[in-house]
């Protein structure tokens, strides 16, 4: 009668809707991701520009076989609506005009100026990315071209006045010395992994728990509840075979979804210089994984409690709100806070919260802060029990139908809404 029960619950959480709106959101972000991905590849291409040189001198002559060097220059010349007409035709990028009195001005001590002409063919991070490259080329060019004004003009190791000060980057972070990186850089290269996560926690926690909480509000208000009561089946099946149903369909959902978003963040990933692998294997995976299944059934257990005093379908729906704002304030404040840097007090609040262990879990792993990861399992493990105890014994109970009396100092409440 459970398998049959939990088969039941599987089939109304686990909808084929359902399953097409998760891979849906996730070929959505693989999409985006490989479309981001490709950003390296397009900085790497040649950009198709053309030079006007007005001007024909030493100087101008040097700027033109530098970009000639670094780009595919399809116009020479000094005919401005000429050469825009070719760039138009084959797609360019940009147009360069050398003023006419550039060399001129080089040569008195005075700044020369460049005209740089962009086409755009819209504003979306994508389009802009061969203007910024070239203009990125044309900053790099402006250095050289002072490398050579200074060796011109006798300085002796011109370089070192550009540049007199070099930077060696280190971080140390839980007792690892990471030489060649920088804060940001660490930062950045955890982030694109725990932040997965963390996000597919909430998202989990957010949409199975307000499933649980509105398929029991909506059971109420339908009178099916009453009905699943009357069989003759041990009640604590009942809600166990409602919060592992929901349990097994978040974490399908959450594999889909992890992949989808993984693709999406591995292309903002940038590699770390400092030599350090930071690879998981299968154990930490398994860690991970229980982490996040011990959050979710956590989270569906507070959610079953949630909708167990729900009157109907419309308070139920009111009650998802202390779900989500658990969900969402863990996971801020993991993304702007480090556990080891927070006051005692705000550690034993971030400590109770129980997404905030599955949501962490990435962190913990790469920095091999395998005590932390392993006792915030078993404190959701030893919470799931409680709240499942609670739970059960409101089942157990005729509350549901009759409602909920308490004795307390010779007065009688009575809670309908139960």
């Amino acid at each position: 009668m459970f398998w049959n029960l939990l088969k039941k619950e599987l089939r109304e959480v686990l909808t084929v809707s359902s399953v097409i709106s998760i891979v849906a959101m996730a070929l959505i972000y693989a999409m985006i991701g490989k479309s981001v991905g490709s950003i390296a590849e397009e900085v790497s291409k040649k950009q198709i520009v053309a030079v006007v040189n007005l001007d024909k001198g030493e100087f101008s002559k040097a700027i033109e076989d530098a970009v000639e060097s670094y780009a595919t220059v399809i116009y020479k010349g000094d005919n401005v609506d000429e050469a825009m007409e070719k760039l138009k035709k084959n797609n360019g990028s940009a147009l360069l005009i050398i003023q006419e009195d550039f060399t001129q001005k080089i040569s008195s001590n005075q700044q020369a100026k460049i005209k740089v002409i962009s086409i755009l063919k819209g504003l979306g991070i994508m389009d802009t990315i061969p203007s910024e490259a070239f203009n990125n080329f044309l900053n790099a060019l402006k250095n050289q071209m002072v490398l050579t004004l200074l060796t011109k003009y006798g300085v002796e190791n011109p370089s070192f006045v550009l540049d007199p000060i070099g930077r060696e980057e280190a971080t140390i972070y839980l007792d690892k010395v990471l030489e060649g990186t920088s804060p940001s850089q660490l930062l950045n290269y955890v982030s694109n992994r725990w932040l997965i996560v963390s996000i597919v926690v909430m998202m989990l926690i957010i949409m199975s728990g307000s499933t649980v909480i509105s398929s029991l509000g909506l059971e109420k208000e339908n009178k099916t509840l009453e009905t699943l009561l009357t069989m003759p089946v041990a009640r604590s099946h009942i809600i166990l075979a409602k919060i592992l149903a929901a349990t097994i369909a978040g974490l399908i959902m959450a594999g889909i979804y992890m992949v989808g978003f993984s693709l999406y963040m591995r292309s903002f990933e940038v590699p770390l210089s400092s030599g350090i692998d930071f690879s998981m294997n299968v154990v930490d995976y398994v860690l991970v994984t229980l982490s996040m299944f011990s959050a979710l059934l956590c989270g569906i257990s507070i959610a079953m409690l949630l909708g167990l005093i729900s009157k109907d379908f419309k308070s139920a729906q009111t009650l998802t709100f202390p779900l989500v704002a658990l969900a969402v304030f863990s996971m801020l404040l993991t993304m702007f806070k480090d556990l080891s840097t927070m006051p005692t007090f705000l550690k034993i609040v971030v400590f109770a919260i129980p997404f905030t262990h599955a949501m962490t879990s990435v962190r913990n792993v790469l920095f091999d802060n395998y005590p932390l990861l392993i006792y915030g399992s078993l404190y959701n493990f030893v919470l799931t029990a409680v709240l499942l105890a609670i739970n059960v014994k409101i089942f157990n109970s005729d509350s549901l139908i009759t409602g909920v009396k308490f004795a307390r100092r010779g007065l009688t409440r009575r809670f309908t809404s139960l």
